[in-house]
C-alpha cells in the first residue's frame, strides 16, 4: 500500500538524529510511518499531487529540509460534487400546468410542485405586483399616479414596459447597490478602536451605483474591481476598493502583520463572494469537508501578492496601485506569519480547474489572468453563485442553503435544473444582470400570491409539503431590510430627497449614542432636507450603525455577508413607534393627507390607506380607522399615521 501524502512534516528528530550520527533517512521513514498510522489510507482515484518547492536551512552545519507540504491529491469523488460539475443548460420539463407558466423559469418550478402533487398558487392582484415589484427594483413603493396609471393601462405589453422603465431609473442602482456593498464588507471607516473615516470611500459606493444603472456586464463589473488600477483612467482603481474594503488598522507597529491580515481575508472574500468557496478554512489547515488545500488557499493569495505593497504606519490604503514586485508569496504553516514556508506561485484552486481543461497561466498580470479565468466556460461556479443571489433578493430567500457556501456540507440546490438554466442563460446574455431581473420579475412564479385565498383547494397540502417555501408553491412572504424601511417612510411622507452620489450623510442621532463615540466621529447634517436621502448615502461607519439599521439586521460590515438575518424583536417596535424619524415621517404623512382633505370621512380614510399602503382599505379597516378618528383632533389622526407606518404590510413585501 503506497503510504499517504503529508500536509506538513517538521524535522526536529533529524537534526537530534544527526547528532548522534543516527542514519537520517532510516528516522524520515520512521516519521513517516508514525504519520501514515495516524491518518490512515489515502482517497482512492486520486489525481498527482502539487508539490510545493521546499524550504531549507543550514543546521548543524549541513543543509536539510526544514519542512516540506504536500497536498491531499483530488478525487474522483470529489469532482462529481454538483457545484464543480460543467453548467448544461437544460431542457425545459413538460408540465401539465403549461397555460399557468408564462417564461421558461415557471416550467422549473412548476415541475417540482408537480412531481409533489401539488399546484401553485394563485397569482396575486396587479395592486400587489406592482408594490412587490417597486419594492424590488428601485426600493421604494409605488406612488399614487404610478397606481392609477397602471390600473388605467390595458395593453399587452403593458407589464413588460413598466418593468423595463423601473430597471431604467436611476434608482434601481441605489437599491441593488446595497445587495453588493454587503457582500464587499463596504464602510467608510477603518473599525477597531479609532475606526478613523477611510479617505473617499464613499466613491466606491458611488462606482457600484453607477456601474448597475448602466447595466455593466457582470464580467466586467468584476474585471474592474480586481484589475482596475491597471487601466489607463486615472480614476479606475476606485473599484478595487471592494479587494481592500475590510476593516484596517493603520496604526498597528506590525506593518507586517496588518499586510499579511489583510491579504488573507481579501482571499477568504475572493473566494466567498466570487467562487462560493469557504476557502478562509484553509488559511490554517486542508478543509475539514470540501477538497481545498492549504497550498490552494496561499497560491489564491499569491495571486494579490504583488497587488500589495509595503504598507507604512498610520497611513491608510484602500485601492491598488498597479503591481509592484516584491517578496516571494509564502505558504504559511498553521497560518502564522512567525512559519513561512516554502514560497508558491499564483494558481486557483485545483478543484475549480475542469479535469479536461488546462490551468489558466500566471506567469504575469496574475490578476488580470484571474479575472478572465472566472469567467472562462470552464468554470462552473462563477454563474451558478451571482445568478443565485440575483434570484435571492427578489423572492428573499436563496436556492440554496448559503448563498456563499457551494461546497460538501452546505446542502445543494433546491432546484438544480433552473439554477443551471439561469446559469447558462446569464452566459448566452453576455452577462447582462438586468436581462435576468427582467426575466425573473415577469415570471408566474414572482407573480403568486403569497397570502391564503378563498377556495384555495390546495392550501392545506401546500403547507404541509412546502412549509419553508423552497419548493416556491406561494410567494414567500419576507420582511424589507432596514434601509428600505427608512426609505419607504420618507417616500409616503413627502420627505424623500433624491440627490444622489457625495460622501455620506450622517442624520441626527440621540445623544446616548452619540456620547458613546469619540469626539467628532458623528457631526449631524445642518441641513434638515440633507438628513432626508436615500439610505445607501447614510454614512456607514463599522463601530456604530444607523439606529434604524442596526435593529433590522444591518451588517456590521466585519466580513462579507451573503444573506442577512430576520429578526423579530420589541426593539423593532420600540424604534418604529417611538424614534425621532418615525414621528417625523408621521407628521410628514399627516400633512400630504390634510392638504387632500376632501371633508368626506370615508373618503379621508380611504386616502390615507392610498398614501401609506398604496391600496384602499377593506370596509373593517375603514369602520374601524373612522370610529378612532371620530374625535376629530390633530393627535388622533397623527396617532393614526404613525400606525399605518408600523403596520406588518407597511415593513413586509407581499
Amino acid at each position: 500500500m503506497k503510504p499517504p501524502t503529508l500536509t506538513r512534516i517538521d524535522y526536529p528528530a533529524m537534526v537530534l538524529a544527526k547528532s548522534l550520527a543516527v542514519p537520517i533517512r532510516a528516522v524520515g521513514w520512521l516519521c513517516l510511518w508514525l504519520v501514515c498510522f495516524h491518518c490512515g489510507g489515502q482517497r482512492t482515484n486520486a489525481e498527482e499531487p502539487n508539490l510545493a518547492e521546499p524550504k531549507k536551512s543550514a543546521v548543524a552545519g549541513a543543509e536539510i529540509e526544514l519542512r516540506v507540504f504536500e497536498e491531499q491529491p483530488l478525487t474522483a469523488s470529489d469532482r462529481e460534487h454538483w457545484s464543480f460539475l460543467p453548467i448544461s443548460r437544460p431542457l425545459l420539463p413538460d408540465v401539465q400546468a403549461s397555460d399557468w407558466c408564462q417564461t421558461a423559469i415557471d416550467r422549473f418550478i412548476v415541475a417540482k410542485l408537480e412531481d409533489r402533487q401539488l399546484a401553485p398558487a394563485s397569482l396575486a392582484s396587479r395592486g400587489v405586483w406592482l408594490r412587490r415589484l417597486k419594492l424590488d427594483l428601485l426600493g421604494l413603493p409605488p406612488t399614487l399616479e404610478e397606481i392609477a396609471a397602471f390600473e388605467a393601462e390595458h395593453e399587452p405589453d403593458a407589464d413588460s414596459r413598466l418593468v423595463d422603465r423601473w430597471l431604467a431609473s436611476p434608482r434601481f442602482g441605489e437599491r441593488w447597490a446595497q445587495h453588493w456593498l454587503d457582500l464587499a464588507r463596504f464602510a467608510e471607516t477603518d473599525g477597531f478602536e479609532h475606526d478613523k473615516v477611510r479617505e473617499n470611500a464613499w466613491e466606491y459606493r458611488d462606482w457600484v451605483i453607477t456601474a448597475l444603472n448602466a447595466d455593466m456586464p457582470y464580467d466586467e463589473f468584476i474585471r474592474q474591481q480586481l484589475t482596475g488600477d491597471l487601466a489607463e483612467g486615472a480614476t479606475d482603481s476606485i473599484a478595487t476598493m471592494f479587494c481592500l474594503a475590510s476593516a484596517d488598522m493603520p496604526d498597528i507597529n506590525n506593518q507586517e502583520l496588518r499586510r499579511y491580515d489583510r491579504l488573507n481575508e481579501l482571499t477568504a472574500s475572493i473566494g466567498s463572494v466570487l467562487l462560493g468557496l469557504q476557502i478562509h478554512c484553509a488559511q490554517c489547515h486542508d478543509h475539514k469537508y470540501d477538497p481545498i488545500s492549504q497550498a490552494d488557499f496561499y497560491r489564491l493569495r499569491a495571486i494579490f501578492n504583488e497587488a500589495m505593497p509595503e504598507l507604512r504606519r498610520d497611513q491608510p490604503f484602500n485601492v491598488f496601485a498597479g503591481d509592484k514586485p516584491g517578496e516571494s508569496a509564502r505558504f504559511y504553516f498553521r497560518g502564522e506569519l512567525n512559519q513561512p514556508g516554502p514560497t508558491v506561485v499564483p494558481a486557483v484552486p485545483r478543484i475549480a480547474v475542469a479535469p479536461a481543461s488546462a490551468a489558466p497561466p500566471f506567469e504575469s498580470q496574475p490578476r488580470v489572468v484571474f479575472a478572465k479565468w472566472l469567467f472562462d466556460s470552464n468554470n462552473p461556479l462563477t454563474a451558478r453563485i451571482i445568478v443565485n443571489r440575483l434570484w435571492q433578493h427578489h423572492f428573499g430567500q436563496s436556492l440554496l442553503d448559503n448563498p456563499s457556501d457551494v461546497g460538501v456540507i452546505a446542502g445543494g440546490p433546491s432546484h438544480a435544473e433552473l439554477l443551471d438554466w439561469l446559469a447558462s442563460e446569464m452566459q448566452r446574455q453576455s452577462w447582462s444582470m438586468k436581462e435576468l431581473h427582467r426575466q425573473i420579475v415577469l415570471s408566474a412564479v414572482y407573480r403568486q400570491t403569497s397570502m391564503q385565498r378563498d377556495g384555495d383547494e390546495d392550501l392545506s397540502s401546500r403547507w404541509q409539503q412546502d412549509r419553508d417555501g423552497r419548493l416556491y408553491s406561494r410567494f414567500p412572504r419576507h420582511r424589507l431590510d432596514g434601509e428600505t424601511i427608512r426609505d419607504c417612510m420618507l417616500a409616503v411622507s413627502g420627505l424623500l430627497n433624491t440627490q444622489a452620489g457625495g460622501p455620506g450623510i450622517m442624520p441626527p442621532l440621540p445623544e446616548s449614542m452619540t456620547g458613546t463615540l469619540l469626539r467628532g466621529q458623528w457631526k449631524s447634517e445642518a441641513d434638515p432636507a440633507a438628513q432626508m436621502r436615500r439610505s445607501i448615502f447614510v454614512f456607514a461607519r463599522r463601530n456604530l450603525r444607523y439606529p434604524l439599521f442596526e435593529v433590522f439586521d444591518r451588517p456590521d460590515a466585519g466580513a462579507s455577508c451573503p444573506q442577512r438575518d430576520r429578526s423579530t424583536t420589541a426593539i423593532q417596535s420600540l424604534q418604529m413607534l417611538n424614534s425621532e424619524l418615525s414621528l417625523q415621517c408621521a407628521a410628514g404623512l399627516h400633512r400630504r393627507w390634510r392638504a387632500a382633505n376632501s371633508g368626506s370621512s370615508a373618503e379621508d380614510v380611504e386616502r390615507l390607506f392610498q398614501l401609506a399602503l398604496g391600496r384602499v382599505p377593506t370596509s373593517t379597516e375603514s369602520s374601524a380607522l373612522s370610529a378612532f378618528l371620530a374625535a376629530g383632533t390633530s393627535e388622533m389622526e397623527l396617532a393614526a399615521c404613525l400606525t399605518l407606518l408600523n403596520t406588518s404590510e407597511f415593513v413586509y413585501a407581499d
